[in-house]
């Protein structure tokens, strides 16, 4: 397996789980400190054009929850924060399966105001949900979803194939 220095751990991860023989090229991206959704938006459309060259842009991040704070205390497994997280689950959701992408980006927009996004990412913690935010603007058509378990709590990812 090659390493490189300086891999941010969300690229490292994945791309080793998912290519441990590490022989396709990876650009890393980073997510701007200002946590602008639309920004985030307009650089996956600008990106968008390169599925064309069966050239993949994954989002890593855990954009259905990254609190370590609240992974820590115990507080997920209480009944109230498990309904605030599918509350959040679901606003997540419903914009990621906007189909036109217009809409996407305006559901989008309004994140920070959905139920739960400060107790999912806390001020300052954006840069694992804003991947997703990039790849719903890189994608096309309707996307797709499957759920894992994580801490007791159901963890969403998505994808476009289109």
């Amino acid at each position: 397996m090659l390493m490189i220095a300086g891999w941010d751990h969300g690229v490292f991860v994945p791309m080793t789980l998912i290519h441990p023989e590490a022989s396709i090229p990876i650009v890393q991206l980073s997510v701007l400190a200002s946590e602008d959704p639309a920004t985030h938006f307009a650089i996956g459309r600008a990106l968008s054009t390169l599925r064309a060259q069966n050239i993949a842009i994954i989002g890593s991040g855990f954009a259905s929850l990254h609190n370590l704070r609240a992974m820590f205390s115990g507080v997920t497994k209480t009944p109230n924060f498990k309904a605030l997280n599918e509350d959040w689950s679901m606003s997540v959701m419903d914009a990621v399966m906007t189909e036109d992408a217009e809409e996407r980006n305006k559901k989008f927009a309004a994140w920070r105001k959905w139920p739960g996004a400060y107790e999912m990412h806390p001020r300052g913690g954006a840069e694992h949900f804003l991947p997703l935010i990039v790849c719903a603007g890189a994608g096309a058509g309707k996307a797709k979803s499957y759920k894992d378990e994580f801490v007791g709590l159901n963890m969403w990812s998505y994808y476009w194939e289109e």
